[in-house]
């Protein structure tokens, strides 16, 4: 093995039972509850999952920017190219964020500042982590915009938010959050707000530059169908746990968990130029100010037994017939049912 396959096998990125708890008027809310996911460089890991499940709170955790308050960190590890993350300082944060690790937001329109041109904000991003003069990084920030696509590069930088459209800001942030060519991308719904058409060339153009930066990327996402196409593997999040992880393969053939089988089974299926009627999870993701007992799917399961109900299974590997399958983890008590 030469020595760039042993770093390789090296994870970028390690989440260790991470917690993250909420303290609001109506009393502490747990967001996540003991997640733990690795990612190696390179790859693209995607987290899916419905809304309220803590996929964003996960990225947030990841980039130090989870608002405190009235939001805490209350155990787990975050490790990044070998460093522990939870509990360094801010100064020392800072010189990681937006340099080694960046993040694409979900809405455009807030996490650029409406009142600084493009260029403003490109520019001191990329001259807080590099010894360049204002000129070049305006120049640098001019290529990333080309790179992304944007029409007429040099005269859109020296425009504000509001005079691009929904498309271009998403790929100014883009643009922004590479500009320093890290080596780990957080893409919280890259894609959210856009029509059809737009999702596609932003989506194109973010996995291009993934191959020709060599990141790895973390996509949080609920479009199973770009999971498909462009990620190596999954984390499924549920009401702030991760109830199935696995290769892209493996899940998409062979889900364990009964609430993966449902995401899956929502996806559209044209037969004989006809939408069949989608199937439906049925209920809603519980309150976390009042979990069930047990599994927190079970009251929405369609195969839970008296089990599920009063106590919370752990993430297992998978077999299949007799054999470990690497890499596939459930927490279900039912997933030798789940076909």
């Amino acid at each position: 093995m030469s020595s760039q396959d042993s770093v390789s096998q090296q994870p970028l990125l390690k989440v260790d039972n991470l917690t993250v708890e909420f303290n609001t008027d109506k009393g502490i809310a747990r967001a996540i509850n003991g997640v733990s996911f690795e990612v190696m460089p390179g790859e693209t890991v995607a987290i899916v999952g419905e809304s309220g499940c803590g996929k964003s709170v996960s990225s947030l955790a990841v980039m130090g920017l989870v608002p405190s308050p009235p939001g805490k960190i209350v155990d787990g590890s975050i490790q990044f190219q070998g460093r522990e993350l939870i509990g360094m300082s801010e100064k020392e944060y800072r010189k990681i964020r937006g340099n080694d690790i960046s993040m694409i937001f979900q809405e455009p329109m807030t996490a650029l500042n409406p009142v600084l041109k493009i260029s403003t904000q490109m520019i001191d991003v990329i001259r807080n982590h590099n010894q360049v003069s204002k000129k070049e990084a305006k120049n640098r920030a001019v290529e990333m915009l080309r790179m992304v696509g944007i029409p007429s590069p040099e005269k859109r930088v020296d425009e504000y938010p509001h005079q691009l459209s929904g498309g271009m800001r998403q790929r100014v942030m883009i643009a922004m959050a590479l500009s320093c060519h890290p080596a780990l991308l957080l893409a919280d719904e890259p894609t959210t707000a856009l029509d059809v058409t737009i999702q596609a060339q932003v989506m194109h153009e973010m996995l291009r530059l993934k191959q020709e930066l060599d990141m790895a990327v973390v996509l949080v996402t609920h479009d199973l169908g770009v999971v498909a196409e462009s990620c190596q593997r999954v984390v499924v999040m549920y009401c702030g746990e991760v109830i199935e992880q696995g290769t892209v393969e493996e899940i998409f053939a062979n889900p364990k968990h009964p609430y993966t089988k449902g995401l899956l089974e929502s996806i559209p299926v044209v037969r004989d130029k006809k939408v069949p009627r989608l199937p439906t999870i049925e209920g809603m993701v519980p309150d976390l100010f009042s979990l069930p007992k047990g599994c927190r799917f079970a009251d929405r399961c369609g195969i839970a037994s008296s089990d599920c109900h009063q106590s919370s299974p752990v993430l297992r590997d998978v077999q299949k017939n007799g054999q470990l399958i690497p890499g596939h983890k459930v927490a279900c008590f039912k997933a030798s049912e789940v076909a």
